[in-house]
């Protein structure tokens, strides 16, 4: 070097020739060393790029490049590309005492003439999303004065956040630029890059979210997009070299591999990579990696699947969405949306096949904006819960179950499945986030269940129906005559009954009276035609009849209708099940309400309560709406096996 030189502090290295010549040792394959000047008075210094090699039988393949796997979701067979997103990040770390760590007092005291600069730029292609852009790794530039200088390298997305699925289909190419001529702006041309890179600041909640094709230019200023073949290309007198980095993410149904790459950037003195030189410093590592998540939306649980519980249809809704010209809310990203199929996100909730279309309309518009299964149904499942429909199609089996709800009922539930809009995998997906959705294995178990609770209940409504034919009649005859077949008794036979009384004394006594014979008159001649008279009219006075035991008496058919054509019914419930053999395997005791008619042997009425065995009953008692309990369990449980009391009912029998 000449003393010009070395009092200067500059050695150039010649960047401008048609082809740049890399200096090469085995001990340090350095891929490309730009010009870079780093020191001054002290040997002059480059910045060496060893750039990773895609050759998979390199051995230094495997030192700059890493992978790591990912597997299916908990409950999930296998990876779909619909499970995830994915993003790529770029980040440099600072390695070592270097003179970009710790200033450049250590080298120099100060820099001379001329201008130098370069840049690692990335080219960023999807064209399922229409994503063209670029970032700048990492740029030097340094200038004539003391110790002046400036590299600047900060961690970025590379890409937006991106459905596993699409993201597969990204390619990365990186560009190193680099002058030793302050006529060339690589300044500018960075400037440039980092303009263009501004359009991945569209993000979801904060994070990002990708925007597929047509879509994208409704929510991000496209005047704004620099092209990337427009913004990379290089002056005539900039050397430049390109190359591409390996596919970042890949799965198969089973597994999943995400693969990091680093670029490895250090000082080395002037003339290339010296083995025999022992001032080599690293200045550190540009890590380009993937990162991947379910949901955009949602908070995570440690296992990895989103929740969605917990989360209103407003809150849902207002979730922020950062775009290049500000914050915008996902409804209003939906309602903005010029997508032909966009939806009207206040239906007639009462409509069925309204919500139903707009649900369907959702989904496909969502899934064009880049959300995965896991948001796209966290945010239908919370729109549907304005239904009624929904809330029904969805009903716990516990409570269809408490509440005894039928099997005509439910196949009704279970019709209005939103079918038009939800398939399988949706209602799995809503599920695995802790939504309380029914699957069709759900139906399944409530239909079995339902089934068996009708077995169950079928006897008792088989007599109540009978009974109730004869409680309404008011022919005597008829009623005997239907009720005759259905009544029965162990000691007796056919056409009798256990009659009890727990109701207290209201006449019932008298009601089973049979109506007593006229004397007949005698046949002797009386000379007193007043005695006479009184003989033929007056008839011995019947005896009081006996108070019902606490047992109860076995009565026909007959005196049974007696009983009830004196009570003077007027309004019945349907019968239930006593509270005590609920849950029991079978059932042979119902209980059904009554009210009477005014001026009636009972006033207001009560309640009565049959056992039956075989179709047949075999006692029947008059007892007070509390008695068992009936009364509350009734207010606590107002509809049971189909039947259901309201309490305006028993108010009237109280």
């Amino acid at each position: 070097m000449g003393f010009e030189a070395r009092k200067a502090g500059l050695i150039l290295v010649d960047t401008m020739l048609p082809k740049m010549t890399i200096p090469y040792s085995r001990f340090l394959p350095l891929s490309f060393c730009i010009s870079a000047l780093l020191a001054g008075c002290a040997p002059t210094r480059q910045l060496a790029v060893n750039y990773p090699s895609t050759d998979e039988g390199d051995p230094k393949a495997a030192q700059a490049t890493k992978t790591r796997p990912f597997q299916a979701l908990p409950n999930f067979p296998s990876i779909d590309g619909d499970d995830y997103y994915v993003k790529l990040i770029a980040e440099f770390a600072f390695k070592g005492d270097t003179a970009l760590k710790s200033g450049c007092n250590s080298l120099i005291a100060s820099f001379s003439k001329n201008d130098l600069s370069s840049a690692l730029i990335f080219n960023v292609r999807n064209s399922i999303l229409k994503l063209d852009t670029e970032a700048v790794g990492y740029s030097y530039q340094s200038t004539t004065g003391k110790c002046n200088f400036k590299f600047e390298a900060k961690k970025q997305n590379l890409t937006p956040w991106m459905r596993l699925d699409s993201g597969t289909e990204t390619q990365v190419d990186y560009s190193l630029y680099s002058s030793a001529n302050s006529d060339v702006d690589v300044a500018g041309l960075v400037s440039k890059t980092t303009a263009a890179s501004s359009l991945l600041a569209f993000t979801g909640v904060g994070l990002g979210v990708a925007v597929l094709g047509q879509f994208t230019g409704q929510l991000l200023n496209t005047s704004q997009q620099t092209p990337a073949s427009q913004a990379v290309t290089p002056p005539a007198n900039q050397s430049a070299e390109t190359h591409s980095l390996p596919a970042f993410v890949s799965y198969t149904d089973k597994s999943g591999t995400l693969k990091e790459t680093a670029f490895k950037v250090n000082a080395v003195t002037e003339g290339g990579v010296n083995p025999l030189n022992e001032d080599i410093k690293p200045i550190g590592e540009l890590r380009v990696y993937p990162e991947i998540t379910p949901s955009l939306l949602l908070r995570t649980k440690a296992d990895g699947l989103p929740d969605a519980r917990d989360v209103s249809w407003m809150e849902i809704s207002q979730s922020p969405m950062k775009s290049a010209t500000g914050d915008i809310k996902l409804q209003q990203v939906i309602e903005q949306s010029k997508h032909p199929e966009k939806p009207n996100l206040q239906p007639n909730w009462n409509d069925y096949e309204d919500v139903q279309v707009n649900c369907r309309k959702i989904k496909v518009v969502m899934k064009d904006l880049g959300f995965n299964k896991f948001d796209r149904n966290a945010y239908i499942y919370y729109f549907l819960l304005n239904s009624a429909d929904w809330k029904n199609y969805n009903i716990p089996a516990q409570k269809a179950q408490a509440e005894s709800v039928n099997t005509k009922t439910l196949q009704n539930y279970r019709r209005n499945n939103f079918g038009a809009c939800l398939i399988s995998d949706d209602i799995a997906a809503m599920k695995a986030m802790g939504l309380p959705v029914n699957t069709e294995s759900d139906w399944a178990q409530m239909g079995d269940s339902s089934q068996k609770k009708e077995q169950f209940f079928m006897p008792l409504k088989s007599i109540e129906r009978q009974l109730l034919t004869v409680l309404k009649n008011t022919n005597q005859a008829k009623m005997e005559s239907q009720i005759y077949p259905l009544l029965t008794t162990a000691g007796k036979g056919d056409g009798t009954v256990l009659l009890q009384n727990h109701l207290g004394d209201f006449g019932l006594e008298k009601l089973l009276q049979q109506p007593a014979a006229p004397a007949a008159p005698t046949s002797e001649p009386t000379q007193n035609p007043e005695a006479a008279t009184n003989a033929v009219t007056i008839a011995p006075s019947a005896p009081l009849p006996p108070p019902i035991p606490g047992e109860g008496i076995i009565i026909t058919a007959h005196q049974l209708v007696q009983v009830f054509l004196g009570l003077a019914f007027n309004e019945f419930s349907c019968a239930r099940i006593i509270p005590e053999q609920m849950g029991k395997p079978t059932a042979n005791a119902g209980i059904l309400l009554f009210t009477t008619q005014a001026g009636g042997p009972r006033a207001k009425g009560g309640a009565m309560e049959f056992e039956f065995s075989g179709g047949k009953i075999n006692r029947i008692a008059f007892q007070s709406p509390s008695y068992r309990d009936f009364e509350q369990d009734t207010i606590d449980h107002p509809e049971m096996g189909g039947c259901r009391i309201d309490a305006e009912l028993l108010t009237k029998v109280r």
